[in-house]
């Protein structure tokens, strides 16, 4: 079900705001073409260019007003029923009931209202009857639905590669109408009603996400490790199956070299994720925000993933990242520091039987940007290195 608040703020542009967006259009237009003939990033193909250099466009023409309104227009929940309907993908939908948290934690008072959210059941032609259930996060800063181009086939194409028996989409309150912890307590509830109210073991749920759902799939684990005060302790019986982060935030600090660096090679740069964040408000001392940042970050992630002293709660994780990501520094602290993983630096013509036997790995794909499988998805090419990295792990698992 569409949060009605989110819904209500997406049509709140001006009129001046629309008109001016539509003016914009062939600023769009040219900055795209001019993108697109001189790319910053030759590692590409074409057609990663041309979806890379459209967001680069759009992003530096359109207002934060304009840029939410056009994203908003549509809402998850929406947008996953007309993609089923429309590719007659069975589909249901289980609604989870809002709550409400007043708790003082390390010094700050917060009361929030947590909103119903709904779990998206899809049902993909490649559904193996024995197989896992694949939840997904979708990312867009915590601002932005899932969208339909560039999420479904995408997460579609992860549930074939695990030959998962059925997607579990969550549908989250979006901010600033709410803000953190909201987003995360929805993510834990869609987790516990998957092991309560389907009687699933960990061993046949596999977690995913993208970007912001990324950083949920990891908030979700680092409450199984050390429950957050803000939603009721998770009795994990047994390990899950897999993780995979795709992109993830895992630091709210914003002093990574990657920022720099690859400021101009990706379509998100500081100001963008900083406007994000701000959206979102989290408590940066808070690991179940500030997955790598919080200073308790080293000993929760100690129980997560396996180690010398612990088997972990986890069996497999990926990380997956471009090279030419603002929060390439994120991936990268998360999966030296704390999952212990094998690094892969990987382009399209890499010979993925590199990592067979890898189960926690980080894959660094040459020259692409912020979630490139997603961007891929919406162009139609199937041969990049994220997007081959991904398949060709998660039939693994």
């Amino acid at each position: 079900m569409a949060n009605k608040d989110s819904l209500t703020e997406s049509k709140t542009l001006s009129l001046w705001g629309k008109v001016s967006l539509f003016g914009l259009i062939p600023v769009i237009i040219f900055r795209w073409i001019i993108g697109f003939a001189f790319p910053t990033n030759k590692a590409l193909h074409w057609r990663q260019s041309l979806a890379l250099t459209f967001q680069q466009a759009q992003r530096a023409t359109l207002s934060t007003d304009q840029l939410r309104w056009v994203t908003r227009r549509t809402l998850t929940g929406t947008v996953v029923r007309q993609y089923c309907d429309r590719h007659q993908i069975p589909h249901d939908e289980a609604t989870i009931q809002p709550s409400t948290i007043s708790v003082a934690t390390r010094g700050i008072d917060k009361s929030v209202s947590v909103p119903s959210s709904t779990l998206h059941f899809v049902t993909p032609a490649s559904a193996a009857a024995a197989g896992p259930t694949l939840l997904y996060f979708h990312g867009g800063g915590f601002v932005n639905p899932l969208r339909a181009a560039a999420h479904m086939p995408l997460i579609l194409s992860c549930a074939s590669a695990c030959k998962a028996k059925q997607v579990a989409i969550l549908e989250y309150a979006l901010a600033p109408q709410h803000q953190y912890p909201t987003q995360f307590v929805q993510a834990v509830l869609a987790f516990r009603y998957l092991l309560d109210n389907l009687s699933l073991c960990a061993e046949d749920i596999i977690l995913a996400g993208d970007s912001a759902g990324a950083q949920l799939a990891g908030a979700v684990l680092a409450h199984l490790a050390d429950p957050s005060p803000y939603v009721s302790t998770v009795s994990l019986v047994g390990r899950i199956r897999a993780v995979l982060f795709m992109s993830p935030f895992t630091l709210l600090q914003e002093n990574q070299e990657s920022y720099d660096f690859n400021n101009g090679k990706d379509y998100l740069n500081r100001p963008q994720v900083r406007a994000f964040k701000d959206d979102w408000s989290p408590i940066e001392d808070e690991v179940w925000a500030n997955l790598c940042g919080a200073e308790d970050a080293s000993e929760v992630w100690g129980r997560v993933f396996p180690s010398l002293q612990s088997k972990g709660l986890v069996k497999k994780a990926m990380i997956v990242v471009g090279s030419a990501e603002v929060l390439l520094d994120n991936s990268r602290e998360f999966a030296r520091d704390h999952l212990r993983a094998e690094t892969v630096m990987a382009n399209r013509e890499t010979d993925w039987k590199v990592l067979d036997g890898k189960d926690f790995v980080l894959v660094e794909c040459e020259g692409e940007s912020h979630v490139q499988a997603a961007l891929d998805a919406v162009v139609g090419h199937d041969k990049g290195a994220m997007t081959l990295a991904i398949k060709a792990w998660l039939a693994n698992v």
